[in-house]
């Protein structure tokens, strides 16, 4: 018991003593900074591997006591073992290229961040934290340094048959894919003449030129150490063709196929066809088939005009003999008796679209509106004059069909 007492007496005893001590050196201590303590583990990370030459980026460095670091991206970091330094704990940086602002941060949570500010040049800034006897080095690609790709675009890729103009975009990206502003990029084409040989890329990371040729050049875009190209064509005069069947018949859909000519951007072509009817496709990219269904008996014409990317256009027709549409009539059964069920059965031209069938029984009903398959049933006896007319689709020109059959007791 009485030991007990005496260690604690020890303790408080102590306490009060470095108090004391500190109050009498209270200025020492105000002044002194606090640095990471033997053990401490510095671990950087940084927002952004790449910034431009005018850019910016957090830089954040982790400082674990008696441990290391791991799993570290750019979002969050989660110590593998140890604690993070007390706060306050004063981290200084010092960066190659660029500006660091504070040059000095104290840790919150472990944790101390500053930004690294580009000056206009491009380079590796190697980024260095360091706190007592912890250090740790980061790099960060500036500018050009920062260019991993270029991704060369022409606008249109293909001239028509006379040459001309394109547009053409060099984007600069860096390893995450995104824009890099402010790099020069250098161009030269293969054929033709460059509006300008160099230029600087914009915010979105895109620096632009214009090539102006009458042959098929290749244009490449440097900037850094990466490099991009890309293929302007010059194509032949728009064309396309037209094949059509022998021969059509009224009310039966007929099926023509439409080739664009070879290295043709078709981006729109329209159908005409004597009748007055006419169809707009759009764009097509190979054989495209379109179906017409003939209102009218006789020699029919077809016109097709293909427009391509740059306005030009081709053209290309064709004719068809179109004939009548035809209808037969059967009647079951063959002996009507009167009071009895008789069906009636109207068969068009085979593949033929019918809109309606008109029909007549001669029992006094007048037209009847009905399918291709009618019933009836006669209450007198005599001959009856059965006719019936198949409209086409459309309204094209009818077929008629007409049988007589005689009722009987």
């Amino acid at each position: 018991m009485l030991a007990h007492r005496f260690v604690a007496f020890r303790r408080q005893s102590t306490v009060k003593f470095g108090v004391l001590a500190c109050s009498f050196v209270m200025l020492s201590c105000d002044r002194m900074p606090l640095v990471a303590p033997t053990g401490t583990t510095i671990t950087l990370v940084t927002n952004a591997n790449a910034v431009s030459v005018n850019g910016s980026t957090d830089i954040i460095a982790v400082l674990i006591e008696g441990g290391v670091v791991q799993g570290v991206d750019n979002a969050a970091v989660a110590p593998g073992s140890g604690t993070p330094v007390h706060n306050g704990t004063v981290v200084t940086f010092t960066t190659t290229l660029g500006q660091i602002r504070p040059a000095e941060a104290e840790t919150v949570a472990g944790r101390a961040t500053v930004r690294l500010t580009a000056d206009g040049r491009s380079g590796i800034a190697k980024v260095t934290a360091f706190s007592g006897g912890a250090t740790q080095t980061i790099d960060v690609n500036i500018g050009a340094a920062a260019a991993g790709r270029v991704a060369v675009t022409a606008s249109p890729q293909s001239l028509a048959g006379t040459g001309g103009s394109a547009t053409i975009s060099a984007r600069v990206e860096d390893a995450q894919g995104n824009g890099i502003a402010g790099i020069a990029v250098s161009f030269s084409a293969s054929r033709g003449t460059l509006s300008q040989a160099s230029a600087v890329s914009n915010l979105e990371g895109i620096a632009s030129t214009t090539l102006t040729t009458t042959q098929e050049s290749t244009v490449t875009a440097n900037a850094g150490g990466a490099t991009g190209t890309v293929t302007v064509t010059v194509k032949a005069r728009t064309t396309v063709s037209i094949s059509a069947p022998a021969a059509a018949v009224v009310g039966v859909p007929a099926t023509f196929v439409l080739t664009p000519g070879a290295n043709t951007i078709i981006t729109n072509v329209n159908v005409y066809f004597s009748d007055g009817d006419g169809q707009s496709l759009g764009a097509i990219t190979g054989a495209t088939q379109v179906a017409h269904i003939f209102k009218v008996p006789g020699v029919a014409s077809i016109e097709v005009m293909a427009t391509d990317s740059e306005g030009g256009t081709g053209t290309a027709t064709a004719q068809v003999a179109v004939a009548p549409l035809q209808l037969s009539l059967s009647v079951s059964p063959s002996t009507v008796q009167r009071g009895s069920l008789v069906s009636f059965t109207a068969t068009p031209s085979p593949g033929a679209v019918i809109e309606r069938y008109e029909w007549n029984f001669d029992d006094g009903r007048g037209t009847v509106v009905t399918g291709p398959t009618a019933y009836v049933t006669y209450t007198t006896a005599g001959p009856r004059a059965v006719k019936v007319r198949a409209i086409p689709l459309g309204g094209g020109t009818p077929a008629e069909a007409t049988t007589v059959i005689t009722v009987v007791n």
